[in-house]
């Protein structure tokens, strides 16, 4: 299984529709969005998406009430609160948007884990740690 990793998208309309255009053309079966959408126009965006979505709040989303709404009008997309687990490709994954450092560092290092995928940084980080990320091949849709 493909999945695709957004965070952060900040009402970045330009930079979403490429990202988004990427997903769908590489066959992204599920997109993991962790948080900062901000605005709920950004639905509008990301309903576009081919793959199902599983998606997280973070520090700046203004109103989360209409972000749901507007979200639960397409049933491929879900925002899932401030926390979500989920099992995808043979994975045990957590997603959140990751301004706790110390939670995301218990995640971390929770060996019942396979990936905990996180946001806030504004950085592409890949590390492994024990056993988690046993395989991964990131592929990135910057600029595209």
């Amino acid at each position: 299984m493909l999945i695709g990793i957004l965070s952060d998208t900040h009402d970045n309309t330009e930079m979403t529709i490429k990202a988004v255009s990427c997903l769908n053309r590489e066959g992204v079966e599920h997109v993991l969005h962790a948080g900062d959408y901000v605005a709920p126009f950004m639905i509008d965006i990301l309903k576009d998406l081919s793959a199902h979505m599983t998606g997280v709040f973070g520090n700046n989303d203004g109103d989360r009430f209409l972000l749901e709404k507007k979200s639960a009008a397409y049933p491929h997309l879900k925002i899932a609160g401030t926390f979500a687990r989920l099992d995808a490709g043979g994975m045990k994954i957590t997603l959140l948007h990751g301004n706790d450092r110390e939670l995301l560092e218990t995640l971390a290092g929770c060996s019942s884990l396979d990936l905990p995928v996180y946001g806030h940084t504004h950085r592409t980080e890949v590390r492994k740690q024990g056993f988690l990320l046993r395989s991964s091949t990131p592929v990135k849709c910057t600029g595209t």
